[in-house]
């Protein structure tokens, strides 16, 4: 049956005509956008052909998935809609029930086509300035505005200052403006009329004998459409296996990535203080002592971030150019087993050799007993947190992580892993604490090795080092400051690494699976270290390997041996001969305690880059290096393995069992401790109070998004402290 005409005697549009008519606008205004944003990426970032399709494909997905989301949503309103106007004309003849419907539909489709483009204007202006979609601190800036226009007036709060300061300065965003509106302009018109000169003809004559097909078509496409053309949905989507996180960014779905970041806004003011309830510590007395702990005579002016201080700029600093740094992150290094030999073979010789040819930490420890937490304490000067980890459910928070803060002063920031770039959410942190490329499994070459049950597990650490050493090179000829680090995975159970010389097919007959995994991670370093010395690409380099926590399996002689063993990862310092500090520099061993969260802080000093406030929980360590110093560092060290916290100072391991609520002191060998027999009972119960702070008032912190703001503190984090 022919569609009802209009007052000028044209067919009126049909239900199905009007959802395909909306359902590419909405395609059509994402699409746009993303072109618009892509036009300034290229500048910032040059890319490949092939990585421009595969961005523009991801983005494609994107976009059809929220297209046919906001469709689907049109026409549940349209449908709520007409069935309330039936209730009210109940009783009367219903005239034109098929056109008040389409009507209805077409009214509502304009409503959320105006929802959608408000939404993207948004995005772009944020976009421009940022080169990110709307995130965690973009509706934080929203609700600062909403809430002190309400307290104190639109005149006087600083978001509304802000705002206003920003829209005033029309030179820098009309011109964008102007663009985008001009693009979504000229696009659609062009849609209206091959709309209504080819599509419309088509899907009116299209008229099979059954509307039941038709009906199926559109119901398949839409069910497509939501799910991205993909039977994972947003899953997929969020695994775009793009290694420029410039253009991961790009490939995103702005209303998609925006949900993460309003989901966490919200739920951060929902959660409270879930451990202001921890028995004897309330947050009010935790935050204090922990500020009392990381630096007493500091100021700590800032109430809403009460661990932001003034920074002090290292005594020994690099003298001419910004040294390069790269961080290795060993899978699961144990400190236990350096130093060793099984079968007269020794288990690491390069490593126990680097002891004397670099700045060794004999007393160093992991923050936590997982790789996600070592990340996120190596990078960020942050503790892990009691939970989940982090970077796999705070990742939409602010923090002053090392790539961020190196980036302030040309750095560029890479990492590459032979997992999967989705672990951990580790994709997501990178793209939002300043690296600027992340290579995973995917961007190996064919035919490489892979290790574990069916070779699932990722890449072998040799294969990792190679990839490693084309990356130093190519950082290494741009010219410019770099910081590279990497996470190896052959320590990782089951330990199936390729056995490659005589002395790892010999280990492979240990019991233990870990001992000939160690050793080929060893001569792969000492390959890797040799090749790149010889080529220069270690040149004007600060190289750091560490383990990212210790054993993940229970070993050990005791309980607590087991149970700490956990952390004990050694670190080492090498400096490259070229480097030049304003003091000497000599290999040596430190006793000092130490741990994840000190790195930050340290290589930030010893490149003279100390931004003028941070709230690092770690300290400068750089005095190390020449003499002995800090020794009232200690190290915080939290385990989900064993529900347990631990505090490492100068009178030994102090160890609390959540979980059965009870207190072990240990000496750094982890045997029941004498040294504290000779504590007051005043310094004693100091030493429990202080651990306690620690936990709460980290856990309570990150939960409430209360370490840091980029929003308030980027210009503080660019400047470098001063004398």
């Amino acid at each position: 049956m022919l569609n009802p005409t209009n007052s000028l005697g044209r067919p009126n549009w049909s239900v199905r005509q009007t959802i395909v008519f909306w359902w590419v606008v909405f395609l059509l205004l994402q699409q746009t956008l993303r072109f618009i944003q892509m036009a300034e990426t290229p500048a910032r970032e040059p890319a490949s052909v092939s990585l421009l399709v595969h961005t523009l494909w991801f983005g494609f997905r994107g976009d059809l998935t929220i297209a046919t989301f906001t469709v689907l949503l049109g026409i549940g309103l349209a449908f709520a809609v007409t069935s309330v106007a039936k209730l009210f004309r109940k009783g009367r003849q219903w005239v034109g029930r098929q056109f008040l419907h389409v009507r209805v539909l077409a009214i509502v489709m304009v409503v959320m086509g105006v929802i959608l483009l408000t939404l993207l204007t948004i995005d772009m202006g944020y976009y421009h300035y940022n080169q990110h979609h709307l995130d965690f601190v973009f509706f934080e800036y929203v609700m600062d505005l909403v809430y002190q226009t309400k307290e104190i007036g639109i005149d006087d709060g600083q978001a509304a200052r802000q705002t206003q300061a920003e829209l005033s300065a029309k030179g820098s965003w009309a011109p964008v403006l102007a663009m985008f509106y001009a693009a979504q302009g000229l696009i659609l018109g062009t849609w209206w009329w091959l709309f209504s000169r080819v599509v419309r003809p088509v899907i009116a004559r299209w008229r099979p004998q059954s509307g039941l097909i038709t009906n199926g078509a559109l119901t398949g496409g839409l069910v497509l459409g939501a799910m991205g053309l993909h039977h994972q949905g947003f899953y997929d989507l969020r695994l775009a296996n793009i290694s420029s996180l410039e253009y991961y960014m790009l490939s995103q779905n702005p209303i998609l990535y925006a949900s993460e970041g309003f989901r966490e806004t919200f739920s951060a003011q929902l959660k409270g203080d879930r451990l202001s309830d921890f028995p004897g510590m309330p947050v009010e007395k935790a935050v204090p002592l922990m500020q009392g702990l990381l630096d007493p005579q500091a100021d700590f002016p800032y109430p809403h971030f009460p661990l932001v201080r003034a920074m002090h700029p290292s005594e020994v600093r690099s003298v001419g150019s910004a040294p390069n740094m790269l961080m290795i992150l060993v899978e699961g290094l144990d400190r236990r087993y350096l130093n060793q030999e099984m079968r007269g073979i020794p288990v690491t010789p390069f490593l126990d050799t680097l002891q004397r040819h670099s700045f060794y930490f004999e007393s160093f420890y992991s923050n936590g007993t997982q790789t996600a937490r070592g990340l996120f304490a190596s990078f960020c000067s942050y503790y892990p947190r009691q939970g989940q980890a982090a970077m796999k459910t705070r990742y939409a928070y602010d923090y002053p992580c090392l790539p961020a803060l190196l980036k302030n002063h040309g750095y560029r920031s890479e990492m590459v892993t032979g997992e999967d770039r989705d672990l951990n959410r580790l994709q997501l942190f990178a793209t939002r604490n300043g690296f600027h490329q992340l290579f995973d499994m995917h961007d190996f070459p064919e035919g490489i090795k892979r290790i574990g049950s069916g070779a699932s597990l990722g890449i072998s650490d040799g294969d990792l080092l190679d990839l490693i050493r084309e990356r130093l090179a190519f950082l290494q000829n741009r010219g410019t400051p770099f910081f590279l680090t990497t996470l190896t995975l052959g320590m990782h159970h089951p330990f199936s690494v390729p056995e490659t010389t005589d002395a790892v097919r010999s280990l492979r007959q240990e019991p233990d699976g870990y001992i000939a995994s160690l050793r080929y991670l060893d001569q792969e370093l000492e390959r890797f270290f040799t090749e790149c010395r010889r080529a220069g690409l270690l040149k004007n380099t600060i190289v750091m390997i560490l383990g990212d926590h210790g054993r993940h399996e229970v070993v050990g002689r005791t309980k607590d041996e087991k149970q700490i063993g956990h952390f004990l990862a050694p670190l080492y310092l090498w400096f490259d001969p070229s480097l030049r500090f304003s003091r000497d520099l000599h290999p040596r061993r430190i006793k000092t305690v130490a741990s994840q969260v000190d790195l930050v802080p340290t290589l930030l000093g010893l490149a003279g880059l100390t931004p003028r406030l941070a709230p690092f929980l770690g300290r400068d360590l750089s005095c190390l290096l020449v003499t002995d110093c800090a020794e009232d560092n200690f190290a915080y060290l939290s385990s989900v393995y064993d529900d347990l916290i631990a505090l490492v100072d100068r009178h030994g391991v102090l160890v609390y069992s959540l979980r059965t609520e009870s207190w072990r002191e240990l000496d750094y060998h982890l045997e029941p401790s004498v040294v504290t027999d000779s504590l007051s009972e005043s310094e004693k119960a100091a030493r429990q109070q202080h651990l306690f702070a620690l936990f709460v008032g980290a856990n309570t912190l990150l939960e409430q998004n209360r370490i840091w703001s980029w929003k308030e503190f980027d210009a503080a984090a660019a400047e470098i402290a001063r004398e």
